[in-house]
């Protein structure tokens, strides 16, 4: 069943988050979701469901089917265990009743780009989270590398594929839940998801590089590429409902964005990254150009610290508190207006969320 036919069953609700009810008690008065702690879980469950979607990149470039996962509230207390791609998951409930939006724009958006052989639901508890929070996650599972389907080497158009399956999915998100706000959203990515977040978010390519890797294979996994693939980067890639950007545990990669292409980004950005994952994080904050950027890093943080979990170095579940906290706060700000001082003060150090959470920030223009 689609979420556009399950919102008739909201309809016989007889309260919400909205109206004052939260966990069965009625506050008699309308809730104010800004109110709700970012390092506390929300008053939602969590409800689930998947779509395939075909769409065509462009002239000369075979159409593509991608998966979309997407996480929202509900106030469901019980129902059918969430089922993705891999794996189940007890804390989200397949196609559970919509609960009603908390923000008179309709559900605030997240997307999600997974990382090299991930899949849409390979940071999960991102989305679990923010759907507590009344946020709606849709997270493309990027076809030919998933950890089901991935092609090897993997095709040069991957490269435009990423950022062309983000803009297909806010697309496609409104028809799959109508009331969503897809005008202003935030994206977030895992590992090589963090390309993703810098192309959608407005990185401006090399073009001579790219014609390069092009011409040679230097750089990519393929042997080159046609030139109507080539031809895909010289349009824009980018998509402005993206008004800021989550890249986590990896770093921009010059070889596609240049020297300065950051600079064209027009929303913050909030990296993330662990002591005990080398991605080249020191290199990229030296070397970051002029606009408004986070990083946090955890001690003991590994490369999984921010998808599936299970981290000799440090706890999973408060890898993951830090992460869904600091990244709410960081939409709310972006997104929604949020003006709290607690929710600025966390993203800027002056309030520590945790001991193993360092920050450190370049504020640009």
């Amino acid at each position: 069943m689609r979420l556009a036919l399950i919102l008739a069953g909201a309809l016989g609700c007889t309260g919400s988050a909205k109206d004052g009810v939260i966990d069965g008690r009625d506050t008699g008065e309308h809730v104010d979701p800004m109110s709700w702690a970012v390092d506390e879980r929300g008053p939602f469950g969590v409800g689930y469901q998947s779509i395939m979607k075909t769409y065509a990149p462009g002239a000369g470039v075979d159409a593509r089917t991608i998966r979309l996962d997407v996480w929202y509230p509900t106030e469901d207390e019980s129902g059918i265990t969430a089922t993705y791609a891999v794996g189940t998951d007890t804390e989200v409930m397949e196609n559970a009743t919509v609960a009603e939006p908390v923000h008179n724009a309709g559900f605030p958006v997240h997307v999600h780009s997974h990382g090299y052989r991930g899949f849409g639901a390979t940071s999960a508890f991102l989305s679990r989270y923010l759907a507590s929070h009344g946020w709606v996650t849709v997270a493309p599972s990027h076809t030919q590398n998933t950890i089901i389907d991935h092609v090897d080497p993997l095709p040069f158009a991957h490269f435009f594929h990423r950022p062309m399956d983000v803009t297909t999915a806010l697309d496609a998100l409104p028809d799959i839940l109508p009331e969503v706000d897809t005008s202003a959203v935030v994206l977030s990515g895992h590992s090589f998801g963090s390309y993703t977040t810098w192309a959608s978010g407005g990185a401006t390519y090399d073009l001579d590089s790219v014609a390069q890797m092009c011409a040679t294979g230097d750089g990519i996994e393929g042997d080159g590429c046609t030139a109507e693939e080539e031809a895909m980067f010289s349009g824009d890639l980018s998509d402005p409902r993206v008004v800021a950007t989550i890249p986590m545990a990896g770093t921009m990669r010059r070889s596609w964005f240049g020297s300065d292409g950051e600079l064209s980004v027009g929303g913050p950005v909030l990296f993330f990254s662990g002591t005990e994952d080398s991605v080249g994080q020191d290199n990229q904050f030296d070397q970051m150009g002029a606009i408004d950027f986070t990083w946090v890093e955890l001690e003991g943080g590994c490369h999984q610290t921010f998808a599936l979990g299970a981290c000799d170095t440090l706890d999973t579940e408060l890898g993951f508190q830090v992460v869904q906290s600091l990244a709410l706060a960081f939409a709310r700000i972006t997104v929604l207006g949020d003006t709290s001082p607690r929710s600025a003060e966390l993203l800027s150090g002056e309030e520590t969320i945790s001991e193993i959470a360092s920050t450190r920030r370049r504020l640009g223009r």
